[in-house]
């Protein structure tokens, strides 16, 4: 898809209102709909009125849809710098902040202002430039982000300025624009994960697509807040019975298969005759079991553990006669779907063939990462 061009007048009536035909046009225009999956390229223009651009070289510009103002509403955030690792409150005052630069081991001397809950500005109180810090934000809630900026570039003559932000992860953003004429340029990313979580069963989600600017002095402006929808891929908009989006999402299914024997070994009873860690989060859907050699006189049981505890109310088993648990009599049920990451698993067998005990058997694990 080509570059799509937004201007933005700055001095629309409304925040609604602010996307415009043209430079010399200032009648609103509204904002297509974009269509999840989709990566969006997009020059945004700002304008005074009709007919005047606005210098942003220097400003820093935010663009998404989704609440790319909200905050989180708990947890901490990381601050690394140096090496060295600090953990701060979701709404740490500036004060706070300020206390936690300045002291070892950092000790940055500078002085911490917040205009707004979660938004920081960092002056320094030396001239020179100035190593930018990283952050981890996986501890704040709802999913959130930090994003740390420069406002001014320190030197030999001039003292260094950040703004630090913490936001909730919108379903689209960018803050990675780059200067054209007149203007900036950037994608924004319709494809991620918090997205298609917001999407849950809908066919379409309905948002704000806003742009926020911040100059050289640490100033934040919102410059648009235009209403706009995003549909899900395939089904199209307002297409008369189909089903929900979420029926139209590829899902990636993960599988791990325990051998319990040897390819040409018995299968004997016992409790944890396998074990083993989950690699990661699984949401459970399916356990099945096979061999090679059907067992005979009896039925085939095995049992799932996770950490001591059974995740089937019924067991699977392998039926006399037959290789797989798919054919079996009595199918299993899992009793407890949520696998977590790094949990112990392990596999019981209750029971074999009494003539033949069944020769080469595995348990299959199915599922969905979490």
């Amino acid at each position: 898809m080509a570059t799509e061009n937004f201007f933005i007048n700055t001095n629309a009536d409304t925040l609604g209102a602010a996307r415009v035909i043209s430079l010399t046009n200032s009648t609103q225009e509204p904002i297509k709909k974009f269509v999840a999956g989709d990566l969006r390229d997009l020059n945004l223009y700002f304008v005074y009125g009709a007919g005047a651009y606005i210098d942003v070289g220097l400003y820093t510009v935010r663009a998404g849809i989704g609440g790319i103002n909200k905050r989180p509403t708990g947890g901490t955030w990381t601050f690394t710098h140096g090496g060295n690792d600090s953990g701060l409150a979701f709404d740490a005052p500036a004060s706070t902040v300020e206390a936690v630069l300045d002291a070892s081991p950092f000790s940055l001397a500078v002085s911490v202002t917040s205009p707004t809950t979660g938004i920081y500005i960092v002056k320094f109180d030396a001239v020179g430039a100035q190593t930018l810090p990283t952050s981890d934000s996986s501890a704040l809630t709802p999913d959130s982000s930090v994003s740390v900026k420069r406002l001014v570039t320190g030197d030999g003559t001039t003292k260094e300025e950040w703004i630090i932000r913490l936001f909730e992860t919108p379903w689209a953003y960018s803050e990675s624009w780059s200067n054209i004429t007149n203007g900036k340029t950037g994608t924004l990313n319709f494809g991620t994960k918090n997205l298609y979580k917001a999407f849950a069963s809908a066919n379409s989600l309905a948002g704000y697509f806003e742009i926020e600017l911040t100059d050289s002095g640490g100033n934040v402006s919102t410059v648009i807040q235009a209403p706009t929808t995003i549909l899900g891929p395939v089904i199209g908009d307002g297409v008369s019975g189909v089903g929900s989006f979420a029926t139209y999402i590829t899902e990636t299914y993960e599988t791990i298969i325990a051998s319990v024997t040897g390819e040409d070994g018995n299968a004997s009873t016992g409790t944890g005759k396998v074990t083993f860690r989950m690699p990661y989060a699984m949401t459970l859907t399916d356990v099945r079991a096979s061999v090679k050699t059907a067992p005979t006189g009896a039925t085939i049981i095995c049992d799932l553990n996770e950490d001591g505890v059974t995740v089937l109310s019924t067991k699977v088993s392998i039926d006399a006669g037959e290789t797989t648990s798919t054919t079996a009599a009595t199918p299993p049920v899992i009793s407890d779907t949520a696998l977590a990451d790094d949990s112990e698993i392990t596999i019981d067998v209750d029971q074999v063939g009494s003539s033949t005990a069944g020769v080469g058997l595995k348990v299959c694990l199915i599922g969905k990462r979490a």
